[in-house]
């Protein structure tokens, strides 16, 4: 984390769950909180996935106490299944699967209402470092 980016924070949510720090993992983390929050406020209200496990708002409005918390929320969400339909998910990410792949599991979890219009509000674009104020770590 003492970077302090947002691919510093794919790599903690990758650790906290287990799975591999590869390109691929990292590489949808960084698509799915663009998707969820923007790029250039990732770290909103310290929940960069609008996770509602334990954060106090059910539908991902909640906020944690810092970045490494909702790291840590975030892996255990993903391995609890909480919401349904993460296992795809999380099988994803531990057989290092192409983003592409790990994002068409994320479609069809239920982690977004919406499933992100079946990918058709999902961009592929690269996604630039960011930095998070070091507050919200």
């Amino acid at each position: 984390i003492n970077g302090g980016t947002n691919y510093d924070w794919a790599k903690l949510v990758l650790l906290d769950g287990g799975w591999p720090v590869s390109t691929n993992n990292v590489t949808v983390f960084l698509r799915w909180m663009r998707q969820e929050n923007g790029a250039n406020d990732w770290w909103n209200r310290d929940n960069p996935l609008n996770n509602g496990f334990g954060s106090g708002g059910n539908a991902g409005t909640g906020s944690y106490a810092n970045l490494v918390v909702a790291a840590q929320k975030c892996a255990q969400a993903l391995h609890q299944g909480i919401g349904g339909g993460y296992g795809g998910i999380v099988a994803a990410l531990a057989s290092d699967a192409s983003p592409s792949a790990t994002a068409s599991a994320i479609w069809a979890s239920g982690w977004s209402t919406s499933h992100y219009a079946n990918g058709t509000h999902w961009s592929e674009a690269p996604v630039e470092r960011v930095k998070a104020p070091a507050s919200a770590w």
